[in-house]
């Protein structure tokens, strides 16, 4: 070998640019230091660089070196299994792989181009075992049907035939038997040969990890029960081959082993790319552009369970690695030209590089979680089955990660990142050591040798410093590539989560403020940081704080030219043309340019004049915080190492003057020390913002300010002050409105609107006063005024929105709607298609709506179009009838008189085109790509009119062409770009409580979703299909505030959002009741209440998700959740799947194990140990205080016999899953008829909790506004009393909520999967049962009727409430026993769990694949169990004081004694006659039972006047009268809520189920029925139950739950409990009655539902006053 063969030299003529830069050097043959160039002579010792034997020719032994893979010559000798298993830490293990030096020196070292060739080289030849590497297809394979076409020529190929089956022996539960009934086949290279080891390594790999997750996964990892479980097979195992292999079959174990091996793997492992990558099928390999492996381009070609979650996730992942399959060639064409030097080369490639990274994020799209999105459909709940699939075969080897993807560590290497320490950096350098070798060796040549980022600082070029600034973006801003995929990523792990499933990344829960998503979201963002820190240095904010701020403007420019597009003499829109030479910009159609605009010279001039700063204008300004970073900014873009601080100019043209924030009038208020009636006249205001300006304000208040006032406020010794109340401006977002082919834009064209309004009335003084904004006034100014200076810097950055492109296929149809400016992207459009396929391409269509002819922009441009057949315009003209019409024969624009009209008249005008575009393909449509540009109004115009045209032309009903709208936005054919519209929000709207917000999840037919932002209130119903996240992450936010997630993605900073957001604006949350001092216990309350609250909502939102497909739409489809395109989850060809026996086991049992922990565990025995410390505290030591026993009633629940039936039926589903109960096919529709209904008794529980927990929100505002000035000086205990109020009421709400519990457990024992009337052939089933006792031994009990009934009806109901006494108290150390048990057990399983928390990301998918699922259980509970310790802690002395036990020993007889004095009971809530005596209650034992309420706390009393009156109940009587006022409010909203409460489609079939009668055609049916919402009335669950009053009990149960009781007030005397006994029924109940209901009053209904009300209800206006009628008799 020679110079000539380098890359590099051979190129200019055999000699080495940087070796000859001498004589010396070059005569004695020394190569650059760094060069690693075999056949190039190096210092030292050449034999003993590359172990070389002596006396052995160097150049001729590399040459035949060169002949065999980087595996061959570095892994021919890997550790044993002995001594793999001897390492201790992961570092030892990563060690066992090759160092990257020497795979380096292998590769022939650098440049990258060398590694490249040789791979092309070598790899054909050996198979590619050193992995994929080539100038055409990257890092992806040249064939990918050349390995899986070998392995079929091979015994091997039995691995790929049990692959492509997998789908369906998982669905029948066969997949250890298909597995166990392999041949063994070696995976020696006799056997298999070397082109056939990647399609072995995958097959063998899905196979090992297949057989381990249904070995996991058995159906008894849930609710299990000591039926025989199913035994593995009888069959040799792998134990011997390593962890990995444990536990799977020797026939795929060895192989697996082997083949491993021999690709360099010393653990067995399967990689993400292994799974998505080397697994896929093209569908067309000559259609190759942009890259070949698209995900509409591919198939996955060996799913394991056959779903569409993992079939378009996988895809999607291929599809994204292939999106950087031109990326390697980019690269090492880099680096040759820095090694030449060679600039324009280099700039010319680096360009080329930034496009590729542009277009990646695209790929993203091919993972959608809409429903409506057809292939593209990823169902989250189905994707986590993956994840457990994916989990690491053992806590060793690696993880299958993301990060596994070449874009990654290659971007990461290529960018020189310095900073590996964050959770994901340090696990990706931990992946690094396990990438295929010419993956590692290309990694290591660009990050070791030829440093890109390092050649472009040197050069100084400010344009290839722009283009790296640009690639730096498009790889790891926010907009680009990463940040596109921490979204991503935050959605899915969110719905995730909040299913209750913790093991998609194992790390944490979902409860309490260690939510996953978040966390996940939190490691990206250090990732992120660590990334960009070379070039943006540290970051003292989130990337995510970033966007939409200053620091997305890199990059300086100047405006060029003004002109106009019309022929309107004010130019209302103008073209503003910018000067981009030599910036290092470049941008593609549909980009969007983000300005920093300027205040005008005239409003700058205000603030001047009334500060007195017009001698200072150019003084520096000492800065902080964000003016700080804009600072530092500035430097940086300027391209200077000395910042230049800020001056009173700079701060007064870049800073927010205009509109008037509150922020910023209250700022001023504060200055002038409230002085100003300017000042208070603006913040009177019904509105914000304001219309005017900052000089404005200061203009008027300067006149009415006190001097001395306005010179202490505006110190001029000192402007730190000026920073403070000037913010930042934040840049504007407009359209790129031009397009061209020259690879680096010198100018950058856009149209801009200028926007004008009314001056304020405050400023206008009765004058009729028009200004201009900010930034359309600045960029186009009136035509009389003076145009800014050309020399004015103005910051602008490029971004690219990712649901507003170009279609790639060229030949795609595309419609641009628009409203006037909003023609600006399109005209880039038309440009681009126009230069790319000419007159040939697809062809175009322009609708827009413009005000006059005047204003018709671009005409003459367009009538070209026109004229040469390349675009069909239609104008509207909404106030002109000097009209123009599209001319189909002469291809032009003729002049006609046509009436004003607006787009959507037009657009209903040509419905037949419009429809055909909308209309997918699979539709018979067009599948045209359509695109709206313009305001909101626009917006609304266009939808409106697409909805007509399509119902004109295409349908009969309105949902129908909702669903094909639908399918056009699930497809990404439909795309907005909204302008930002500042939209003033009326500020003295009725406020929205929580507690009704929380009403509106949207999971019923036909109600709506509302979702909480910052203090607002928004209904996305309408918004959910069109969501580019899709629909489910809004559903998984219905009902609660959703803030922080709106932060997280970045939405705040979005104008796009905000403007939309208007759209949809419902009114204001209401805030937190504003508790004055010395209510900080009520404070504290709240917040614990409305975190409960929260969870409830949370809990029923995530569970709508998984809600409609087990129950099932029909037999035909999937669910109502998508009625348009999946299978049916309960079907697998037609037969009975056990993948929708693994989803339902998976939803019940994470429900029925330990009673749903995120509702009824630690969280609610957080509340109440406070509320009942509450009610203790007030009666003080000593003092008998009875409390219900709400945490026994929840463990009654649990463990009562209900309980116990129902998880004996849900075990006994999970026998199903592997089939070891092979009765499936016997009792499959008595399956799918009990999911069904748990689904709905689990929806209904849920609802009524719901319910509950906002009756209780709602009582804190009632509270807060209980008394008014006046009755505080009057009550002096008022504190107290309110304290004491609220706890009794919540406690009651909390009791209501743990006897819920219980009616839940005795409704669902009522259910059985034994339904053999259902099953098509009954007889078969009862012998099936017979066979099943027979195996399990309880076969004797059928002699017994009762045990009969047991077995074919369920559970005899065992109501938690003892029978005897329904609503047992104790007293408060009974609870704090309690307490004490939860904290002592708690801290038990945290000593034990603590070492094993994962820190690796292998160990966290290990985690994941332990994990049993119960999120909340895991993660919901430490926060609570955290607060209840300290709580314990900080007030041990008061409860000491407040316990009845005595500090020593006690003798059982004072035991007894001290217990006695708790023995009082309280009667059961609103019990009704009938419900009384169905439940078998006695009337004698529901009079003799009292509440129990507390009395005064006697610690307080010496402070306290004596003769304070206390009513007989032992509450004062505020206090008393207090409660009794939520009771009467709850009263009448429970009523309205229980008139209003509709049952589902489901659950009303399934109360029919008493008056349904069998008949012999019932039996006769062939078509198989399940239960589906909207079908035929489901058949009852047995015949015995139509007789059984037992289910009648349970049903009316359900149907009065609203009218269960509260406790009311009693006396502690017995001479009143005799007394009551000699009165009547009906007065008893009356007197004890507490009504069940919402504080918040009516419900709105959905014929009013965006109509809000006030946050205060009909408590707020009633007077403190004594209510004797709800006080019982003083005690005699």
């Amino acid at each position: 070998m020679s110079e000539r063969s380098c890359p590099v030299s051979g190129s200019i003529g055999g000699y080495c640019p940087v070796g000859h830069a001498n004589a010396s050097r070059s005569s004695s043959r020394m190569g650059p230091r760094g060069c690693s160039f075999s056949g190039y002579s190096q210092p030292g010792d050449i034999h003993a660089a590359f172990d070389i034997p002596r006396g052995v020719d160097a150049e001729e032994w590399l040459r035949m070196r060169e002949r065999k893979s980087i595996n061959q010559l570095l892994y021919s000798n890997i550790p044993s299994v002995r001594e793999i298993d001897a390492a201790k830490t992961q570092a030892e293990i990563d060690a066992f792989n090759a160092h990257e030096q020497d795979l380096l020196a292998v590769a022939l070292g650098a440049p990258a181009r060398q590694v490249m060739l040789r791979a092309e080289e070598i790899g054909p030849k050996t198979g590619w075992l050193d992995g994929y590497l080539s100038a055409e297809h990257g890092f992806c394979p040249p064939d990918y049907e050349e390995a899986i076409g070998a392995l079929s020529k091979t015994p091997g190929r039995i691995w790929a035939d049990l692959c492509e089956r997998m789908p369906g022996c998982v669905a029948r539960g066969r997949v250890q038997e298909s597995v166990a009934a392999l041949a063994l086949v070696q995976g020696t290279k006799e056997v298999i040969p070397d082109q056939a080891l990647w399609a072995a390594l995958v097959a063998l790999g899905m196979l090992c990890s297949i057989y381990r997750f249904v070995s996991k996964y058995d159906g008894s990892e849930g609710v299990s029960s000591s039926l025989p479980k199913k035994k593995a097979p009888n069959v040799p195992m792998g134990d011997e081959l390593g962890e990995e292999l444990v536990g799977i079959p020797m026939c795929i174990a060895l192989p697996y082993y082997q083949i491993s091996r021999r690709m360099g793997r010393a653990l067995p492992h399967l990689t993400f790319p292994d799974q998505s990558s080397y697994n896929i099928k093209i569908r067309d390999p000559t259609s190759t552009y942009p890259y070949v492996a698209r995900s509409e381009n591919t198939d996955l070609r060996w799913p394991m369970f056959g779903e569409k979650a993992e079939i378009a996730f996988l895809k999607g992942c291929a599809d994204t690695s292939a999106s950087f399959q031109h990326g390697p060639d980019a690269i090492a064409a880099c680096q040759e030209h820095v090694m030449n030097r060679n600039v324009e080369g280099l700039l010319r490639e680096m360009i080329r590089l930034k496009e590729i990274l542009e277009r990646m994020p695209n790929a993203f799209h091919s993972i959608n979680v809409n429903p409506n999105s057809g292939e593209n459909y990823v169902p989250v709940h189905q994707w986590v089955r993956w994840a457990k699939f994916s989990a690491p075969l053992s806590k060793r080897c690696p993880a299958s990660s993301g990060l596994q993807f070449p874009p990654y560590l290659v971007m990461d290497a290529f960018l020189g990142r310095k900073k590996y320490t964050s959770f994901l950096g340090v696990e990706g350098v931990h992946l690094r050591a396990w990438l295929p070798s010419n993956l590692r060796a290309f990694i290591a040549a660009i990050e070791y040798h030829y440093r890109i980022p390092e050649f472009v600082q040197q050069s100084g070029d400010p344009r290839l410093m722009g283009v790296l600034d640009g690639i730096i973006e498009a790889y790891t801003g926010e907009r680009g590539f990463m940040g596109t995929h921490r979204y991503k990523v935050f959605g899915i792990l969110e719905i995730a989560a909040k299913t209750g499933r913790t093991e998609t990344n194992g790390a944490s829960g979902a409860g309490d403020a260690n939510r996953p998503w978040e966390e996940t979201h939190r490691q990206f963002s250090d990732a992120m940081k660590e990334r960009l820190e070379p070039y943006r240095g540290s970051l003292p904010v989130e990337p995510h704080q970033m966007r939409g701020t200053f620091e997305e403007c890199r990059y300086i420019t100047r405006v060029l030219n003004r002109s106009n597009v019309d022929s309107d003499p004010t130019r209302s829109i103008g073209l503003v043309t910018l000067d981009i030479q030599d910036t290092g910009i470049t941008f593609m159609p549909g980009d969007r340019l983000a300005v920093m605009p300027l205040n005008s010279w005239d409003e700058c001039a205000k603030v001047v004049a009334a500060l007195g700063l017009e001698s200072r204008i150019d003084e520096p300004v000492d800065v902080t915080d964000t003016w700080s970073r804009f600072e530092q900014h500035l430097t940086s873009v300027r391209r200077t190492t000395i910042a230049k601080k800020l001056t009173v100019a700079d701060i007064l043209r870049r800073g927010h003057l205009a509109p008037i924030t509150k922020e910023l009038a209250l700022k001023i208020h504060s200055l002038l020390a409230a002085s100003s009636n300017t000042v208070l006249q603006v913040l009177a205001t019904d509105e914000w913002p304001v219309r005017g300006s900052l000089g404005d304000i200061l203009q008027d208040a300067l006149m009415d300010t006190p001097t001395h006032i306005w010179d202490k406020a505006f110190n001029l010794d000192n402007l730190s002050w000026l920073a403070d109340l000037i913010p930042v401006e934040v840049p504007r977002t407009y359209s790129i409105a031009s397009y061209t082919d020259e690879l680096l834009p010198s100018t950058v064209d856009l149209a801009i609107s200028r926007a004008e309004y009314k001056l304020c009335s405050t400023f206008a003084k009765q004058e009729d006063i028009n200004r201009a904004g900010v930034a359309s006034g600045f960029f186009n100014p009136y035509t009389s005024s003076n145009e800014v200076e050309s020399d004015d810097e103005i910051l602008v950055g490029v971004s690219r929105p990712l649901s507003f492109q170009l279609p790639l296929d060229n030949m795609a149809p595309c419609a641009f709607f628009a409203g006037g400016s909003g023609i600006a992207p399109f005209r880039s459009f038309w440009q681009y298609r126009l230069s790319t396929d000419g007159l040939s391409g697809g062809k175009n269509y322009l609708y827009l709506g413009v005000q006059s002819r005047e204003k018709f922009c671009f005409e003459d441009e367009l009538r070209e179009y026109v004229n040469a057949d390349f675009m069909e315009v239609h104008v509207a003209f909404s106030r002109d009838s000097r009209g123009l019409a599209y001319d189909v024969h002469s291809r032009n624009l003729v002049e006609k008189h046509i009436p004003p009209r607006y787009i959507d008249t037009l657009i209903v005008e040509q419905s037949a085109t419009i429809s055909d575009l909308v209309m997918s393909k699979k539709q018979g449509g067009l599948g045209g790509y359509l695109y709206v540009c313009g305001s909101v109004a626009v917006f609304d115009s266009v939808m409106n009119g697409i909805r007509k045209a399509i119902y004109t032309h295409c349908t009969a009903t309105m949902e129908n062409v909702d669903l094909i709208v639908n399918k056009a936005f699930a497809e990404r054919r439909f795309m907005l770009d909204v302008f930002m519209t500042p939209k003033p929000l009326p500020c003295n709207l009725p406020t929205i409580p929580l507690s009704q917000l929380a009403q509106h999840t949207g999971h019923r037919p036909g109600s709506r979703m509302w979702i909480g932002v910052h203090g607002s209130v928004y209904d996305v119903t309408d918004f959910c299909p069109m969501h580019p996240g899709g629909t489910q992450i809004i559903k998984s936010n219905a009902g609660v505030d959703c803030s922080k997630s709106f932060d997280n993605l970045a939405h705040t900073n979005n104008p796009e959002v905000a403007s939309l957001l208007t759209k949809y604006f419902v009114g204001h949350l209401t805030p937190k009741p504003d508790y004055q001092g010395g209510e900080e216990e009520i404070s504290a309350l709240y917040d614990i209440w409305a975190a409960y609250l929260r969870t409830t909502v949370e809990t029923l939102g995530a569970h709508q998700i998984e809600m409609h497909e087990i129950q099932g739409a029909s037999i035909k489809t999937s669910s109502s959740l998508d009625r348009i395109g999946s299978t049916n989850m309960w079907l697998h060809e037609n037969m009975p799947s056990t993948i929708a026996i693994r989803v339902f086991y998976g939803y019940q049992s994470r429900l029925l194990q330990k009673g749903f922990p995120a509702l009824f565990g630690a969280k609610l025995q957080e509340l109440v140990l406070k509320l009942s410390f509450n009610l203790a505290n007030a009666g003080g030591a000593g003092a008998n205080i009875q409390l219900p026993d709400v945490l026994g009633a929840v463990a009654r629940a649990n463990t009562g016999s209900d309980a116990v039936s129902c998880m004996n039926e849900v075990a006994l589903i999970g026998q199903f899953v592997n089939g070891a109960e092979s009765t499936l096919r016997f009792q499959e529709k008595g399956v799918f008829a009990y999911a069904a209904k748990s689904v709905e008794l689990d929806i209904e529980l849920l609802e009524d909790l719901r319910q509950e927990v906002g009756t209780g929100m709602d009582a804190f505002d009632s509270i807060a506004n209980a008394y008014n000035s006046t009755d505080k000086m009057q009550d002096p205990d008022f504190e107290s009393n309110r304290m004491t109020a609220l706890s009794t009421f919540l406690l009651q709400i909390l009791e209501r909520i743990a006897r819920r519990l219980g009616i839940f457990y005795a409704q669902l024992a009522q259910c059985s999967v034994y339904r053999p009337e259902l099953e098509r052939n009954p007889a078969r089933t009862r012998w099936a049962l017979v066979r099943r006792c027979i195996r399990d031994g309880s076969l004797f009990v059928m002699a017994h009727k009762a045990a009969t009934d047991v077995l074919t009806s369920g559970q005899q109901s065992s109501y938690y409430m003892s029978r005897t006494n329904p609503n047992q108290n104790v007293d408060f150390d009974n609870v704090m026993s309690q307490v004490r048990a939860t904290l002592g057990s708690a801290q038990l399983d945290t000593q034990v769990s603590i070492p094993q928390q994962p820190v690796t990301l292998n160990a966290v998918h290990q985690a994941r694949g332990r994990s049993s699922g119960d999120a909340m259980r895991v993660g919901g509970n430490p926060g609570a169990l955290r607060a209840m310790n300290s709580f314990v802690e900080k007030h041990s002395k008061a409860i000491r004081r407040l316990s009845k036990m005595p500090p020593v020993p006690m003798s059982f007889e004072d035991l007894q004694k001290a217990m006695g004095q708790t023995s009082l009971h309280t009667p059961p809530a609103e019990t009704g006659d009938d419900i009384a005596m169905e439940l078998s209650i006695k009337s004698q034992d529901t009079m003799l039972g009292h509440t129990k309420l507390p009395s005064p706390p006697s610690s307080r009393g010496s402070s306290r006047s004596p003769s304070r009156v206390r009513s007989s109940t032992g509450m004062s009587p505020s206090a008393e009268m207090l409660l009794s006022k939520l009771n009467q409010s709850r009263t009448r909203s429970r009523g309205n809520s229980l008139q209003n409460r509709h049952l589902s489609p489901v659950s009303q079939n399934y109360h029919q189920q008493s008056h349904f009668k069998h008949s012999p055609q019932h039996h006769q049916q062939n078509t198989p029925y399940y239960p589906v919402i909207g079908g035929l009335p489901t058949p009852p669950m047995s015949a015995i139950n139509m007789t059984n009053p037992k289910h009648n009990v349970h049903a009316a149960m359900s149907s009065h739950m609203g009218q269960l009781n509260t406790r009311g007030p009693r006396s502690e005397a017995p001479a009143f409990m005799n007394s009551s006994l000699n009165l009547p029924n009906s007065q008893i109940r009356s007197r004890s009655r507490s009504s069940a209901g919402s504080v918040a009053g009516n419900v709105m209904s959905d014929a009013h539902r965006h109509l809000s009300r006030q946050s205060t209800n009909s408590l707020r206006a009633f007077k403190l006053r004594s209510v004797d009628g709800e006080r019982f008799a003083p005690a005699a």
